[in-house]
């Protein structure tokens, strides 16, 4: 009996023990729940904000768009031909300066000039040391090396 009396009692003491951790796991649930509803409302009132101020936004737009076309309309004259008048008009004009137009004339004084990375590749493929080169184009021994090396490349 006296077992039977400690086992009820053991069982009885996990019992209470699993019952809190049921209780704790369902407070943080809970308060992991309604964390999420702050959340969401959160999001939903930003999303409204939003809206309202790209609401706004078009608004400001639209008006600016009556404004122009008011404006333009205003700025028209009268007498404003009529597209199909207008194009007649340019091709008139181009026919004109077609008739008028005369080729420029060629000079033949130009004069062409390798720069010095193109002297030094040429040179080289004449033969010519690199020293000979250096002295000629009036640059360093390294410097024509390194023009050489990268033309071969």
């Amino acid at each position: 009996m006296v077992g039977e009396f400690h086992m009820t009692i053991f069982l009885l003491v996990v019992n209470f023990i699993i019952d809190g951790v049921i209780i704790l796991g369902l407070f943080l649930l809970f308060t992991k729940m309604k964390g999420r509803e702050d959340n969401l409302m959160k999001h939903q009132r930003m999303a409204r904000e939003i809206e309202g101020t790209f609401q706004a936004y078009l608004e400001e737009i639209k008006e600016e768009n009556k404004r122009f076309e008011q404006n333009m309309n205003m700025d028209s004259s009268p007498n404003v031909a009529s597209p199909v008048q207008e194009i007649y008009r340019n091709r008139d004009n181009s026919q004109e300066q077609e008739s008028i137009y005369s080729p420029p004339e060629i000079e033949e004084n130009d004069v062409v000039e390798f720069s010095d990375e193109t002297k030094a590749k040429q040179m080289y493929e004449e033969g010519l040391s690199i020293e000979e080169i250096a002295k000629k184009l009036g640059k360093g021994k390294t410097e024509v090396e390194l023009i050489v090396k990268f033309g071969q490349s």
